[in-house]
């Protein structure tokens, strides 16, 4: 039986899955009064003690429950003085911090009820509803002036306008942060940049789906060290389901015939071709081999087949 991918009640979830976890493991620092010189350009301006005042600070304001743009401004003045390691330790602290702040500033999207049918009356197929100049309604232009301010974004799903973090604007920290942090950075803005389902439906095409599972795995293969691995494998289990399952309203295997979707065939193909061998390549291979070999549907042997790539990658 098909196995569906079911999204999460739409607003909450819809947040909490852009958001993948802000838990943070901070590096213990054991330097002495000397600058860090583990540094590439100008980091590290300050020394050791000074560095760890500089946390301290920042620490205090994200959990004070700060405006975050108070954060925003603390850490765009300061990380630049700091180790790779610390930069990498404040950033995850903004992280944390956007997702704290998250439902209280989300609470402006739904306070005023009119807010939800000016969203649903501004915005047309195609339009960037993060384009300021491309709303006419006054408040709603404030909102979005706001919510950029405050580091997010609009996303949308299900006739419904919420915000999300930008992690497009964190590429801006990308050099002067670790190479697993910049990694995670570079994954988590390709997340707000294109969600990959809205509505049950992927909305991304299968090529796009799988090359993000195999992202993720190379970062938790060559990062298993990283403060934010527990995020990347909670995301990764998700696009494994994609790729194995599709979604309710975009599955693998058509409902009607249990076929095999041809552009997901061709798409895969091309990316296994391109692709550096790795687990997960191996069981989309070994899918393919095994859908082939069913004539292409949906058979007990290609859900078998199924299950035990979950059970191998230790996926529920």
């Amino acid at each position: 039986m098909l196995r569906k991918i079911i999204l999460p009640a739409v607003f909450i979830m819809c947040i909490t899955l852009s958001l993948i976890g802000c838990s943070v493991t901070q590096q213990a620092d054991t330097g002495t009064d000397k600058p860090d010189q583990n540094q590439t350009g100008d980091q590290g301006t300050i020394t050791q003690d000074e560095q760890k005042a500089l946390l301290s600070e920042f620490n205090a304001l994200v959990e004070e429950n700060s405006d975050i743009e108070a954060i925003i401004e603390y850490v765009d003045s300061n990380i630049a003085k700091l180790s790779l390691e610390n930069a990498s330790e404040m950033i995850a602290g903004l992280e944390k911090a956007h997702n704290g702040y998250l439902p209280q500033f989300a609470s402006r999207f739904y306070s005023d009820p009119t807010i939800p049918q000016k969203f649903l009356d501004e915005y047309k197929p195609g339009m960037d509803i993060n384009d300021v100049d491309a709303v006419n309604d006054e408040e709603l232009k404030q909102l979005l002036i706001q919510t950029k301010a405050a580091g997010y974004k609009v996303d949308t799903a299900e006739g419904m306008f919420y915000p999300i973090i930008d992690y497009q604007r964190y590429l801006d920290y990308s050099s002067q942060v670790t190479p697993d942090i910049k990694a995670y950075i570079d994954i988590m803005a390709v997340e707000s940049n294109e969600p990959s389902a809205r509505d049950a439906a992927l909305v991304i095409a299968w090529d796009e789906v799988l090359t993000r599972a195999l992202n993720q795995e190379k970062f938790i293969n060559t990062y298993a060290d990283s403060a934010k691995l527990a995020d990347v494998q909670k995301l990764y289990e998700r696009y494994v389901q994609f790729v194995l399952f599709g979604t309710n309203n975009t599955p693998l295997f058509t409902y009607d015939e249990k076929s095999l979707s041809s552009e997901a065939k061709t798409s895969y193909e091309k990316i296994l071709a391109e692709s550096e061998p790795s687990q997960l390549a191996g069981l989309v291979q070994g899918l393919l081999d095994t859908v082939e070999q069913s004539n292409g549907r949906l058979t007990t042997e290609v859900e078998e087949y199924r299950k035990n790539c979950l059970q191998d990658l230790g996926i529920n």
